[in-house]
């Protein structure tokens, strides 16, 4: 991603936007500004990946971002999608501990970018920002429960969607159009999604049948991305 310095009074104009600053003058939000950096990202592109060791905090200034959450055990349990005004990042900052989620751009992005530990030191100057904060992540927390409890209880096809996902991000094309290549075998997707060769070739082509990717020979389109991230035909 390409890194540019732009004027504090114009970054402070875009995070006014961001509920983690809610409630905040204009004075403190350019003493924040000031502090960032500002990143692009290009449409595809990975912005951070998950098992990373970076702690830097992102706050989304135009575009989109299209992030998977991945398990202990290495299997995805949902994607989420992060728009305009929106950030991410923060549970490295707050825990130092390796990132939790990949994070691709879904179209041409621009971020502001804050590092942990000018992070922290505004949860310290700022209490209402750690308010916002601790606000945010129990709305997080209850709809990712929610998620999850529909994800345990989806089927094969369920299944194969997310591995289809996973497969388009790790080669940056988790976007409409994005073209994945050298795609797995249904057998070989089978062991991975727990299934059989039959139930992975029937959900394959329902999944094409429904305009949502057209699959070739070791190689998938996304012909519907928005469908395919609702998790429905």
């Amino acid at each position: 991603m390409s890194e540019e310095k732009v004027p504090a009074s114009e970054l402070s104009q875009a995070l006014q936007n961001c509920s983690l600053f809610a409630g905040m003058r204009e004075d403190q939000l350019q003493q924040i500004a000031v502090q960032t950096d500002r990143l692009h990202a290009s449409r595809g592109q990975l912005v951070i990946v998950h098992g990373d060791p970076t702690t830097d905090m992102y706050f989304l200034l135009s575009g989109s971002v299209i992030g998977q959450i991945i398990a202990e055990n290495g299997r995805e349990i949902l994607f989420t999608e992060i728009g305009q005004n929106g950030y991410f990042g923060e549970l490295a900052a707050l825990d130092n501990r390796a990132r939790s989620i990949t994070i691709s751009a879904g179209a041409d992005c621009v971020f502001a970018k804050l590092s942990k530990e000018r992070f922290l030191k505004i949860l310290h100057e700022f209490p209402e920002v750690g308010i916002n904060l601790a606000r945010d992540l129990v709305g997080q927390l209850r709809n990712m429960n929610e998620r999850v409890f529909g994800l345990i209880a989806h089927d094969v096809e369920t299944r194969v969607r997310v591995r289809v996902m996973q497969l388009a991000q790790a080669q940056e094309q988790l976007v409409e159009g994005g073209i994945i290549r050298n795609t797995p075998t249904h057998e070989m997707m089978a062991g991975y999604v727990g299934s059989n060769r039959e139930a992975v070739s029937r959900a394959i082509a329902k999944l094409n049948k429904a305009g949502v990717i057209e699959s070739e020979r070791k190689k998938i389109v996304i012909r519907d991305l928005r469908q395919l991230l609702a998790m429905e035909c």
